[in-house]
C-alpha cells in the first residue's frame, strides 16, 4: 500500500465528516523502530509477508473505532460499530499460547499470527508460510481469504472495519449474518460503498 499513513489519517478524517458516524476513537501510532522491524523480521524467520515491512515502517499500529447513526439500521449493540486493532508487529508475531492455542497437542491453529484483532474472539491473520491473509474465528474457524497484505488493507480502509467485514472476502461465508448486514448497512452509511471489493478473492 502506498502512503498508508495519509490513507489512514484520511480514512479518519472521512468518518469525522460522516454526518451517519459517531467516531468513538482514532489512533495512527507512530512508525516501527528500525530495531523492532529487524527483531520482527528474525522471529518470522528472515521473511514478514509481502507488504508487512514497508507498511510497518509507516505506521507502528492502528486503533479506530465508530458507530453508525442510521436509525431504521441499528441493532444497539457492538453490530452498529466499526472496529480496527492494527497491532504492534512485535504482538503479532509473539507468543500466542493461550489466546490462538491452548497444549502442545493444539496443532491446528499454532501458526496463525493475528495483526487485525478486530474483535475479542476473531481476527485477520498471517499463517506462515502463506502470505495471503487468514480470518480465524478463535478456536473454531479458519478461512483464507486468498487476498495479499496490501488488497486486505485496501479493503479495510473501504469498509471503515465494519462489524465482521473480513467476512466478506471467505468462501463460504458468503450469506452469514454478518455479511447479510454488512451488504445492508454500508451503502447507507457510506455513499462511496463499492461491492465489488467485498467478494473472495477471484470472484
Amino acid at each position: 500500500m502506498i502512503d498508508p499513513r495519509a490513507r489512514l489519517t484520511a480514512m479518519i478524517a472521512d468518518l469525522e465528516r460522516n454526518p451517519r458516524v459517531e467516531l468513538l476513537e482514532a489512533t495512527v501510532a507512530p512508525p516501527t523502530p528500525p530495531a523492532d522491524l529487524e527483531s520482527a523480521t528474525r522471529l518470522a524467520d528472515g521473511r514478514l509477508p509481502a507488504g508487512v515491512e514497508a507498511f510497518y515502517r509507516e505506521v507502528g499500529a492502528v486503533r479506530v473505532t465508530w458507530r453508525h447513526t442510521v436509525p431504521e439500521l441499528l441493532n444497539d449493540d457492538l453490530s452498529d460499530q466499526g472496529l480496527i486493532n492494527l497491532l504492534p508487529l512485535h504482538q503479532v508475531l509473539g507468543d500466542w499460547e493461550g489466546i490462538i492455542w491452548h497444549s502442545e497437542e493444539d496443532q491446528e491453529f499454532r501458526a496463525v499470527r493475528p495483526f487485525d484483532r478486530f474483535t475479542a474472539e476473531a481476527c485477520a491473520a498471517f499463517v506462515p508460510p502463506r502470505d495471503s491473509v487468514h480470518y480465524h474465528y478463535l478456536g473454531e474457524e479458519l478461512h483464507d481469504t486468498g487476498y495479499s497484505f496490501d488488497a486486505y488493507l485496501e479493503r479495510l480502509i473501504a469498509s471503515r472495519g465494519f462489524w465482521y467485514w473480513p467476512q466478506t472476502l471467505c468462501p463460504g461465508l458468503e450469506k452469514s449474518a454478518e455479511v447479510t448486514a454488512f451488504r445492508r448497512v454500508m451503502p447507507a452509511v457510506f455513499p462511496d460503498y463499492d461491492d465489488s471489493l467485498f467478494h473472495p478473492a477471484g470472484r
